[in-house]
């Protein structure tokens, strides 16, 4: 194998690692509401990003993924007679406790991290 080549090779090996290094975070989110009712979510990050209006249906679940880098994910949950805002991901918060993957289930009183750690609505 001549030089360039091995260079590349070397090159490509580094950069895989890198982005393995530098992975995406995957917050996921479940209707866990009682009553059999359908979820709407809608989630904004502090970069203007907009994931759009989100069904999750009856003990349904929604994900979206992300690299954090100071990410801030606020969202809105709306269900028959309810409309409630919550920050599903702060990285500073969030990262130390679920690191690349956050299972966030919804109840009337707040979203529950991993179903133990609770947390009240923002509104």
């Amino acid at each position: 194998m001549n030089s360039s080549i091995r260079h590349f090779a070397v090159f490509l090996i580094i950069a895989t690692l890198l982005q393995a290094c530098s992975g995406e975070t995957h917050v996921q989110i479940y209707n866990t509401l009682p009553g059999g009712v359908t979820l709407t979510v809608n989630c904004k990050s502090n970069r203007g990003v907009d994931l759009g209006f989100q069904k999750i249906t009856p003990s349904g679940m929604w994900e979206f993924h992300f690299r954090p880098r100071g990410a801030r994910y606020s969202c809105s949950f709306q269900w028959p007679g309810q409309f409630n805002y919550f920050d599903i991901y702060i990285e500073e918060r969030d990262d130390p406790r679920c690191y690349d993957k956050c299972q966030w289930f919804v109840l009337p009183t707040g979203p529950c991290l991993e179903r133990t750690m609770c947390e009240k609505w923002n509104s």
